[in-house]
């Protein structure tokens, strides 16, 4: 069980600028040859979601992706509800624009409360261009049936892995077997160690 400490703060745009200059495909972040992968399984309503993009996620970037030392993996699972499937199918499709990290960062960021309707086509809209990404691609891309596709593959991915509750994580060697990274904290240095311990293995 992770514990939330004190929740994110920031401005309700994200920090967009935290991602420029590292390499993005789809739901994949870093440098495609990066030794260590870090595979994220998140809800977009999930409040300590938000909380690990806003408090952990900028130190990971800087500290490792950056370099080019860890690529990551975002896996969207829509169990908390409707709005959950309404924003999953925005940011999977904002990952054709290869966008899908900062449309998330924002809509971390703006995050309404828990099934409450905030999803709306507005506020997908209003993500999407804070994000950078051409809010009509986004809109005729999220009912794609490549992102429809996406949503079941993470489920099933999730199931494999025995995931119950997010954000879970799991890590490994790039193109080899990922075990769960459990932390008990969203904090940076709850991941720091078992990413510093893989990244020894790998002789880094």
């Amino acid at each position: 069980m992770i514990s939330s400490g004190d929740s994110g703060g920031g401005s309700d745009s994200g920090d967009v600028a935290a991602f420029e200059g590292i390499p993005q495909s789809g739901i994949a972040l870093g440098d495609p040859k990066a030794p260590v992968t870090i595979v994220e399984y998140a809800d977009p309503q999930c409040p300590f979601c938000r909380q690990y993009t806003a408090d952990v996620l900028p130190t990971l970037l800087d500290k490792y992706v950056q370099p080019g030392d860890v690529r990551m993996e975002l896996h969207l699972l829509t169990f908390i509800g409707p709005d959950s499937d309404k924003l999953a199918r925005a940011a999977y499709a904002a990952g054709d624009q290869d966008l899908m990290w900062q449309w998330m960062d924002v809509a971390y960021a703006r995050q309404g409360p828990e099934n409450s309707g905030y999803a709306t086509s507005d506020f997908i809209d209003s993500v999407s261009d804070a994000a950078g990404a051409d809010a009509a691609k986004v809109n005729s891309g999220s009912a794609a049936d490549a992102v429809t596709k996406q949503i079941s593959d993470a489920a099933a991915s999730a199931q494999r892995a025995g995931i119950s509750s997010t954000p879970s994580f799991e890590i490994g060697p790039t193109g080899g077997e990922l075990t769960e990274l459990k932390v008990n904290q969203l904090e940076a240095s709850a991941f720091e160690d078992a990413i510093d311990q893989q990244l020894a293995d790998a002789g880094k």
